[in-house]
């Protein structure tokens, strides 16, 4: 058979290069041979081409075992470059096997010379088809992050943006092609993306609950968060701007109850109003100036103003209206970038004492969830000196619980010992200053305790401490038609009746501790007195007890693990360490009950004052895992503590000795 012109052509080309028939035959002419392969990667006789696409991938294989860098040197500069061009040739079927193997040997070889096919394989995502061909893409170049031909790069920005307009979000499987490319965005910093994704974020939204909305939810919340990544300030006013306008977007839906259309603030674009609030948070610093005056509600601000209009008949996903939530927005936004700033900015404003008290309320609820630095030690301590009503400075004295920090403790004794104070007062600080309080201080909040008078004069430690009111079931049957009074109330069904059609009603106890056992189990607790890691088994100790209790039913024993957790943690907060911290946070997922995660959070925030990127890593790290593993606590640790990182970035960069 007469050979084909084109192969004679080659040949004669070989013959001319290599100069010996040995060569030919081994060389070029030979399918077996990487230069034959290379040279038919985009042959337009699909036999011979997927001759050498199986032929290259069965080298490459070979070659990656073999271990050997200088072979796999030969190989890359022979052949990744062709591999990249043959990729996007349009002889090639979208999703077809050659197309797939040439991504395998790409993907796998990690080589920047493979960027034209990893580009185009983002930028021609096809949901349902290739999906495995972007994940291998996306997983080679952010291997190879670094890399200038993919760091920063506006090229691959492009491509990146282009993939994400084609994600069918309501797939799981192009939906996580999505949250992927989004992760890419940000780990590579494609700042040429930020106005092509502000435009996603910034577009029409009406917040109706049907498929195509959702999409558009989907879409700008993906790329809301990679915005927080990249972190350019350039750009924090429209977010804040569009933050309330999609928080004030009402819906309109039947209530289930009474079949009436009623109209709320819609679940869709209040989610992208949060994860808008979060992406501010991660920009830090350059959002607190402009968020302020909607933290002080200061309606001389025109665009205070303007916000404060569009909520006048606000009402929340959950049913209740209120027309300053955008302050509570603002506010909550502000805390969360927690930088000394914040206190600063704040402290000037709850001290002065024109402040009227019902302004200098939220901004003490903001300052204590701050980290408790000089600066909003005395801010408190100050707010509450101008402060003129009694039960606010009961509401103040009771919220410093919230600063975790040992040292207020004298201050609230102070209050509470003061002959002047009533008792109301009195008892609010007692309550914070119990969890404040080290071993050395326990006595003296139990004396102060003892001060106070309880029910018909008797003493207070003696009164029943409602914050951690149990009942538990007896045996005793009752008949609530009979009784009258406390003993009705204790007349109640078997919590789980072994005939359910006739439950029996029973007599319940009341197990709730009273203020001296209460003090007692805390003091029990400070034996540990400033060892971290014997508070930390204590915590974890607690919180088996308390999750055996369950959400449904409170227990004795329960209540009691429950007063063990809060002050473990609370003791663990001021005397752990940075590592300390980092193994609170790997810990957290094994916590089911929601206040002991609460509480694990303001540990992990009030702890480190000056930030830590290594905490922040962490966590990110504990994410990613959980991501990985397909855990379905992964969302849920994620936004508890990703915004805490996001804190813990920004002071650990703002701290006095960067």
């Amino acid at each position: 058979m007469r050979r084909p012109l084109r192969s004679i052509v080659s040949l004669l080309a070989c013959v001319a290069a290599l100069g010996s028939s040995a060569a030919v035959l081994s060389g070029c002419d030979d399918p077996r041979s990487l230069d034959w392969q290379v040279k038919h990667l985009s042959d337009t006789n699909p036999v011979e081409r997927s001759k050498a696409i199986e032929g290259i991938s069965q080298q490459w294989r070979a070659t990656d075992q073999s271990g050997k860098d200088a072979d796999k040197k030969a190989f890359k500069d022979k052949a990744i470059a062709e591999l990249a061009k043959a990729y996007q040739s349009d002889g090639l079927k979208d999703a077809s096997k050659d197309r797939k193997k040439i991504m395998d040997i790409l993907s796998s070889a990690e080589d920047p010379r493979a960027k034209p096919a990893f580009l185009f394989a983002i930028k021609n995502y096809k949901a349902g088809e290739t999906e495995d061909e972007v994940k291998a893409s996306l997983r080679a170049i952010m291997k190879m992050k670094a890399d200038p031909a993919f760091a920063g790069d506006a090229d691959t920005g492009k491509a990146m943006v282009a993939g994400l307009g084609n994600v069918k979000w309501a797939n799981a499987n192009s939906g996580a092609v999505g949250a992927l490319i989004g992760d890419a965005i940000s780990g590579l910093k494609l700042k040429s993306t930020t106005m092509e994704l502000l435009a996603i974020v910034t577009g029409p939204n009406d917040g109706q609950d049907n498929p195509a909305t959702k999409e558009v939810t989907a879409k700008q919340i993906v790329c809301a968060q990679v915005l927080g990544e990249i972190g350019d300030a350039s750009i924090v006013d429209k977010l804040i701007d569009v933050m309330f306008a999609d928080a004030a977007v009402m819906a309109k839906h039947k209530d289930q109850t009474t079949g009436d259309e009623v109209s709320q603030a819609s679940p869709l674009t209040t989610g992208v109003s949060m994860v808008i609030g979060n992406t501010l948070a991660k920009i830090g610093e350059p959002a607190i100036e402009p968020l302020m005056p909607f933290v002080k509600d200061d309606k001389s601000n025109k665009r205070v103003a303007d916000v404060a209009a569009t909520f006048k008949n606000y009402i929340s996903p959950g049913g209740s209206g209120k027309a300053t939530a955008y302050v509570d927005i603002a506010t909550t936004t502000v805390a969360n970038i927690g930088l000394p700033k914040v206190a600063v900015q704040i402290a000037g404003i709850v001290k002065d004492k024109k402040t009227k008290d019902t302004d200098r309320k939220p901004l003490i609820g903001l300052l204590v969830t701050l980290p408790a630095d000089a600066v909003v030690i005395d801010a408190l301590k100050e707010g509450y000196a101008q402060t003129d009503t009694s039960k606010l400075k009961s509401d103040i004295a009771g919220s410093i619980m919230r600063t975790m920090e040992p040292s207020m403790t004298d201050w609230l004794l102070g209050i509470a010992l003061d002959k002047k104070t009533e008792d109301e007062l009195a008892q609010s600080a007692l309550s914070s200053a119990q969890w404040l309080a080290p071993l050395d201080k326990i006595d003296d909040v139990t004396k102060a305790y003892g001060t106070l008078k309880g029910e018909k004069g008797a003493s207070f430690l003696e009164k029943r401490d409602n914050t951690w009111r149990a009942m538990e079931p007896t045996e005793k049957v009752c008949d609530p038609k009979t009784l009258k009074g406390e003993e009705k109330d204790r007349c109640a069904e078997e919590p789980e009746p072994k005939d359910e059609k006739n439950p029996k009603f029973v007599v319940w106890n009341d197990v709730t501790p009273t203020y001296k056992e209460e003090m007692g189990i805390l003091a029990d607790v400070l034996k540990c007195d400033k060892k971290a890691a014997c508070y930390l088994d204590a915590f974890k100790a607690a919180v088996s007890d308390v999750d055996k209790q369950g959400l449904t039913k409170v227990t004795s024993v329960g209540t009691r693990a429950g007063i063990r957790m809060q002050k473990s943690i609370w003791m663990y907060a001021a005397y752990g360490n940075e590592d300390d911290m980092i193994t609170l946070v790997n810990f957290m997922p094994n916590i089911n009950t929601p206040a002991g995660r609460s509480f694990v959070q303001m540990a992990l925030d009030k702890n480190l004052k000056l930030g830590s990127v290594k905490v922040a890593d962490s966590i990110t790290n504990l994410v990613k895992t959980l991501r990985e593993k397909g855990s379905e606590t992964a969302n849920r640790e994620a936004s508890q503590l990703e915004p805490i990182a996001n804190k813990l970035r920004a002071r650990a960069a703002a701290a006095p000795n960067k």
